[in-house]
């Protein structure tokens, strides 16, 4: 697939002349360019459906708090369907992981402290299994600093990543976009 068919090329990137900052204008932005309309919507409509199908899934449970985390990884998903954090092992791997930290730590209770414990070492549990995803990070202190019940709540942030990483998917392939690039 050309530059000019991939659907997170709208428009021919603007040359830069990287080998000398200093003759391009302050103005000129390095970003990349911005993705076509289509994808744009299909992204947001993506997001929203997802989002609003863990809502109502955590509502009846009281996690409504796995809510932001669980954002940021559908904004992955569909912002950057091709890094290594957006991929299904590391959507699902670390947040179960990460969740799973939370509740260990959460054992000693539930102070803030503990939270940010449970962020460093759900960071260092999903680097030991390669499954890095930085949302996840949040899913741990959420464990530690709400009155979770263990298993409900690990249960639900798996449940809650493999519903996005499945949406992604879907959505991802409206977009012609390859997603996963990898699975395990």
């Amino acid at each position: 697939m050309s530059s000019s068919q991939h659907p997170y090329a709208s428009q021919q990137a603007v040359k830069n002349d990287e080998s000398n900052p200093a003759e391009n204008p302050w103005w000129r932005s390095a970003a990349p360019p911005r993705p076509k309309i289509r994808t744009i919507f299909v992204a947001t409509l993506a997001s929203v459906v997802a989002l609003t199908l863990l809502a109502a899934i955590t509502a009846s449970t009281g996690y409504m708090l796995l809510i932001p985390p669980m954002a940021a990884s559908m904004a992955l998903v569909m912002g950057a369907p091709k890094l290594p954090l957006s991929q299904p092992r590391n959507v699902i791997g670390g947040q179960t992981v990460s969740a799973t930290v939370g509740v260990l730590t959460g054992m000693a209770g539930n102070s803030l402290w503990l939270g940010a414990l449970a962020g460093g070492l759900a960071l260092g549990a999903m680097m030991l299994t390669r499954t890095p995803h930085s949302p996840a990070a949040a899913t741990a202190i959420i464990g530690v600093t709400t009155a979770s019940s263990g298993l409900l709540f690990i249960g639900l942030a798996a449940v809650a990543a493999l519903l996005l990483v499945l949406v992604g998917a879907a959505a991802n392939t409206i977009n012609s976009v390859r997603y996963p690039t990898y699975i395990w």
